[in-house]
């Protein structure tokens, strides 16, 4: 196409884009400036034992913390807005505030009765972890790991890195539709669904005394998280479309065998919620997925596909720091290994680190924020 094909328009869109391109080529400056902003390394001893202190104490998490609440922020919808912003000032199971005592045991059944529970792998004792009060949450959203103690993001904070890197990669899959396709779907549902896709995390992976998060049992056949943040954006109101969007997070509806996944995990969530799918929309009567299936939900999937890479770190992240930690400090008790662990994912990120570890240097990495 000629000079004369492109419109002044087309010229200063194309123009921000490519700005904005170069802007990103720049996101490695803070990476640098977090150790730096910290105060020095620690020595060991100084490391804090809790995990919650340990997030609240980041540059790297603070920063992602504000991110994530601009995301929010920019919702346009005033009413999903607050919503959204609510679930991140208190992650809390509110969904669990109508429960008697007996419930959550008649829930258990009609799960088991549905097939949507497996008693081999979740009794109905371990279906809800434990809390003292439903209506607030266990610990912030700001101090939750991303995942499991053995998967993504294990360390405090990293619920926030995980779900703000998800949002940025979702953002970034929504823009290229948009230009290279001129295609758009509902901003505020893919964001939201994004933002809300791990809510319960600082429910269910609550911090242990030994500096390890809990176990993660599975409902319908997937982890309890996921069916538990579904019924909580339920129990809250949240619109239709955007709880269907976020619970294609762990799977995409692209066919009759993927879209059955979500539609379980739709009808578990629903269970726990004490709501009916079909009247809020969620279902239809037969149990499918209420067509036509936005695009949404599949950007939301797409989105939350940083566990690909951030597993596959993690789990080489924490055997060099266990050799690290020999090399350095000695056998180490493991509360206070732990604690090792969590502050340098906590500081650096155990993306960072891992590619440290791949290219050299990582040594120098974690003696940047703790000293040798």
């Amino acid at each position: 196409m000629g000079e004369k094909g492109i419109s002044r328009r087309s010229f200063l869109k194309w123009s921000a884009g490519a700005l904005a391109s170069v802007a990103l080529l720049e996101f490695e400056r803070p990476a640098r400036a977090f150790a730096a902003e910290a105060g020095g390394p620690a020595s060991l001893s100084e490391i804090p034992a809790p995990a919650e202190q340990i997030a609240r104490e980041s540059p790297l998490i603070k920063e992602n913390m504000a991110k994530l609440d601009a995301y929010a922020a920019s919702l346009k919808e005033s009413g999903l807005r607050t919503k959204v912003q609510g679930v991140l000032e208190n992650p809390a199971p509110t969904f669990l505030t109508q429960y008697g005592p007996g419930d959550a045991a008649n829930v258990y059944a009609e799960l088991q009765a549905k097939g949507l529970v497996d008693p081999a792998k979740t009794t109905a004792e371990t279906l809800l972890p434990p809390i003292e009060d439903a209506g607030r949450s266990p610990q912030p959203f700001l101090t939750a790991p991303g995942s499991g103690y053995g998967s993504h993001h294990p360390y405090p904070g990293g619920l926030v890195t995980h779900t703000a890197a998800n949002v940025t990669i979702l953002l970034g899959i929504y823009h290229a539709y948009e230009e290279v396709f001129a295609d758009t779907c509902d901003y505020d549902t893919a964001v939201a669904g994004e933002i809300l896709h791990d809510l319960a995390k600082p429910y269910v992976f609550q911090w242990q005394e030994d500096g390890s998060s809990r176990k993660e049992y599975t409902i319908a056949g997937t982890g309890a998280h996921h069916i538990l943040s579904i019924a909580e954006s339920i129990y809250r109101g949240m619109p239709a479309s955007v709880v269907v969007a976020q619970a294609c997070a762990h799977n995409h509806p692209g066919s009759e065998k993927d879209a059955a996944d979500v539609e379980h995990w739709l009808q578990a969530a629903s269970i726990l919620a004490g709501k009916d799918a079909v009247a809020l929309g969620l279902l239809t009567a037969e149990g499918k997925l209420v067509a036509p299936i936005g695009a949404e939900g599949f950007l939301v999937h797409l989105g939350d596909h940083d566990w690909v890479l951030s597993s596959f770190a993690a789990k080489r992240c924490v055997a060099y720091l266990k050799d690290y930690a020999k090399r350095t400090y000695g056998n180490l008790p493991e509360p206070r290994f732990n604690a090792l662990r969590n502050y340098v994912g906590s500081r650096v990120s155990y993306m960072r680190l891992y590619q440290a570890i791949a290219q050299g240097g990582a040594d120098a990495l974690v003696a940047s924020v703790v000293k040798a």
